[in-house]
């Protein structure tokens, strides 16, 4: 069970990044920034466990992982604008010292913000990568506490397993006025319908264990792949029917 408290962890930490990059973008206070972090971490279990009659959740009773989400969400707040300011003083003191008047300093040090922030690029690569391993061990948990719990039934581990992986997601950008993302962009909630139900099959056939495993991998694998080759699913608009009449 390491290797999935490990995955816990991680995903923990993403999904708490998660809320603190959306919450610094929406200029919430450091109230708002906390509360984003955590709920994006830990809204799904929550979720879950109140659904199965699990009171107080797991995540009050053991206040470890909202802890790491406040943690990790102070460090970003910290760390993240102290990135960027330092590579703009760094680009402007180096443009100084060429003797460059103002107005070119400003234009190259736009220019220079912009390759410093595209350097961040791999971080945002890194999130995802990690997201899905949160995702992935999420769901798995979230599937395995209902078939321990007399769930068994496969809609009920799967819904379990669903929404223990993308609750918190859906309550943050809510919070927030926008659209959940798991209902306009990515196979997200797919990815983890499909980890839930393979952990239902398997937990038949193999050790519990390695069902578990087996539901993160599948879970993990395909988000990564609907991101890899932009695996979205169709979009229910009148926007053909509509440009098909203008013409």
């Amino acid at each position: 069970m390491f290797l999935l408290s490990l995955f816990e962890f991680v995903g923990t930490v993403a999904f708490a990044i998660s809320g603190t990059l959306i919450a610094m973008q929406k200029r919430l206070d450091l109230f708002g920034v906390l509360t984003l972090a955590t709920i994006t971490a830990v809204g799904g279990g929550i979720f879950r466990d109140v659904i199965l009659g699990h009171t107080p959740p797991q995540a009050l009773r053991n206040p470890f992982y909202c802890l790491l989400s406040i943690f990790t969400a102070i460090v970003i707040v910290i760390i993240y604008p102290w990135l960027i300011e330092r590579g703009i003083k760094i680009y402007r003191k180096k443009y100084n010292q060429e003797g460059l008047d103002e107005s070119s300093i400003d234009i190259e040090i736009q220019q220079k913000i912009q390759m410093f922030r595209g350097r961040t690029e791999i971080l945002r690569k890194v999130n995802v990568w990690v997201d899905a391993i949160g995702l992935g061990a999420f769901t798995a948990v979230g599937a395995n506490i209902a078939m321990t719990h007399d769930a068994s039934n496969v809609f009920v581990v799967i819904c379990m397993g669903t929404i223990t992986g993308v609750g918190g997601g859906i309550v943050r950008d809510m919070f927030v006025q926008d659209i959940p993302m798991v209902f306009k962009k990515e196979i997200y909630a797919v990815a983890s319908v499909l980890g839930a139900f393979v952990l239902w099959l398997f937990q038949k056939y193999i050790p519990s264990i390695n069902a578990l495993y087996v539901s993160a991998f599948v879970t993990i694998s395909f988000k990564l792949l609907s991101i890899r080759y932009n695996w979205n699913l169709p979009k229910a608009t009148l926007d053909k029917l509509l440009i098909k009449h203008r013409m």
